[in-house]
């Protein structure tokens, strides 16, 4: 019998709860960021938005189900960590580190203007849906139901930013 695999560090995912809480998340933005021009996904901010709003359910529906996992991270760090895969982002872009403050300071600002206006939230199903098929181990179908979430993140987004500019336009 091998002994069970050590926990990570405090502050860390373990590798199964990053495998489905932020590879496919980041996955799905990545390539959504690359359809819609930007092969960097931390220079398109509706894509990031969509990510921060995936990894952020994603991470809802595993705190749900948490306490029957009996190696699982501890709850402050699965609430970081929707803003540390994103920091993840704009850390690997070559930011300095005061660069990447800024913007997770402003992505997070955005997200929870659009949340408070209620510009997002129509994702949350796709999301919970593909949860359930992670966890049943049908990726290709999670895939496809996390995009569809990112899509509605970002056209709610896009939707958004053209009604401001037509207002401030006015």
């Amino acid at each position: 019998m091998t002994p069970p695999d050590p926990l990570p560090p405090e502050g860390l995912l373990t590798p199964e709860e990053y495998q489905l809480l932020a590879a496919p998340a980041l996955e799905t933005a990545a390539q959504l960021a690359a359809q819609r021009g930007d092969p960097h996904l931390f220079n398109d901010m509706p894509t990031m938005l969509a990510l921060l709003g995936m990894v952020s359910a994603l991470t809802y529906a595993h705190l749900e189900r948490v306490s029957s996992l009996p190696e699982a991270s501890t709850r402050a760090t699965l609430e970081a960590a929707p803003l540390a895969v994103c920091t993840l982002v704009f850390t690997r872009s070559g930011l300095t580190a005061g660069e990447v403050r800024q913007c997770i300071e402003a992505l997070s600002a955005a997200f929870l203007q659009l949340l408070r206006q209620g510009v997002l939230g129509a994702q949350g199903a796709f999301v919970e849906t593909a949860y359930e098929q992670l966890l049943a181990g049908d990726r290709p179908a999670a895939l496809r139901s996390l995009r569809k979430a990112a899509q509605a993140i970002v056209g709610a987004v896009d939707a958004w930013e053209a009604s401001q500019a037509a207002v401030e336009g006015n």
